[in-house]
């Protein structure tokens, strides 16, 4: 299925916004949220939150999955819609690159945010163990064609792992976590790649 041009920079353009990027988060369950759902459970209030909703369910991110009644009224249910949230750009447009560059950016501005929460509460982070939930590292290497496929198989592998977990949850157990993952895979130009 082709994406038209304005389709992606929509897209690309819905994820500049660390607040959006959160409300994406929300979605750890197969279970559809109410913008007053959203509200609560982020801290804000609902009115705050239309114009972000809008903005995710133009850009395809969210879609209406039905109404539920709330007093004398009825509220609108959204769900996900699709897998996980990812930007792409294309080289020979400046303004693809720098929408891309900014939903990266605010990508790890909320990861920034994650990282200092779960620091802050130092007796819920385990660094190390199967069920370690805390590793912050950076990594320059030097990779050949065939070890960058094999990459690119785990990575592909993570994601269908966490879609599945999602399709499969049905409500939270105590057991479960709330984790952020964030992962920026970039080619480095400019660098000497044959050593001194």
């Amino acid at each position: 299925m082709h994406t038209s041009k304005a389709t992606m920079q929509r897209r690309r353009d819905a994820l500049t916004s660390p607040l959006r990027l959160e409300l994406l988060g929300l979605f750890t369950t197969r279970d559809p949220l109410s913008i007053s759902d959203m509200a609560e459970r982020m801290g804000r209030s609902a009115g705050s939150l239309y114009h972000h909703v809008g903005i995710l369910e133009e850009a395809g991110f969210l879609r209406r999955v039905g109404t539920r009644p709330k007093g004398k009224r009825f509220e609108t249910l959204f769900a996900v819609d699709g897998g996980p949230a990812q930007v792409e750009a294309d080289p020979a447009d400046p303004d693809s690159i720098h929408a891309a560059t900014r939903a990266v950016s605010a990508a790890l501005r909320m990861t920034e945010r994650d990282i200092e929460a779960a620091l802050t509460n130092a007796e819920e982070v385990a660094h190390e163990g199967p069920h370690r939930n805390f590793l912050a590292a950076r990594v320059h290497m030097r990779i050949s064609p065939d070890v960058l496929q094999e990459l690119n198989a785990h990575l592909d592998a993570i994601q269908s792992l966490l879609q599945n977990s999602d399709a499969e949850a049905q409500t939270m157990t105590p057991s479960d976590q709330l984790l952020s993952l964030t992962l920026v895979l970039a080619p480095l130009k400019g660098r000497n790649l044959q050593g001194d």
